[in-house]
């Protein structure tokens, strides 16, 4: 695993997870919290996130085995969900695969919020559990998935700070704000979909290559 290989990773999942986007998801779905029970749920969204991106790196490739899908079908259907992931925060609007005004319903009448809906599917949606398993595959080593998940453990550090003073960086960063860096994070992710579904479909097609 090069260290360009890293930082693709890093960036595919950086944008999967929406940092601002999940944000102020979190900050509408916990508004009503006090301040203290706010950064609990911070906590416990934080380890959520580790624990299912850990067990992802780890299982997923066994998991696609188990239910006969080839990577290639699934690159190309992970390719197909980041394209319209990204689309959509190219227009600004929160994504429909990752989250539905029924998540909020339902979130409104559970005791703790932090695995799902926030942990999943808002933050780790379909996106960023298709860039986990693809990584799962193509780096089987055991030395290379312990390296991805020390990764993961970083990312969740880093939601998990943004959960945690989040409405301080709500303020500091502003709605504008944050709207013009998921349009570009939108472009971004679409382009990396487009090198997806390339790769899936010369995987499903040889004669393509």
């Amino acid at each position: 695993m090069t260290y360009a290989d890293t930082v693709k990773f890093l960036v595919a999942m950086i944008i999967m997870m929406n940092p601002l986007g999940s944000l102020s998801i979190f900050l509408q779905l916990t508004n009503k919290f006090p301040l203290l029970q706010q950064r609990k749920t911070a906590i416990k969204c934080g380890i959520s996130i580790t624990i299912i991106m850990v067990v992802t790196i780890w299982i997923g490739s066994q998991l696609l085995d188990l239910m006969g899908i080839t990577i290639s079908s699934f690159r190309f259907a992970g390719g197909i969900i980041l394209l319209l992931t990204g689309l959509s925060m190219l227009q600004s609007k929160e994504s429909p695969i990752n989250h539905t005004p029924e998540d909020d319903i339902a979130a409104e009448e559970r005791h703790s919020i932090a695995v799902v809906p926030l942990a999943l599917p808002i933050i780790i949606g379909p996106g960023a559990i298709s860039t986990l398993v693809i990584a799962s595959n193509d780096y089987p080593d055991i030395i290379l998935k312990t390296w991805l998940s020390a990764l993961c453990v970083i990312l969740a550090l880093g939601m998990f700070i943004i959960l945690f003073y989040g409405a301080f960086i709500a303020r500091l960063v502003g709605e504008s704000v944050m709207k013009v860096i998921t349009r570009i994070m939108g472009m971004v992710i679409m382009a990396i979909a487009v090198g997806m579904l390339a790769n899936g479909l010369i995987g499903l097609i040889p004669a393509l290559h």
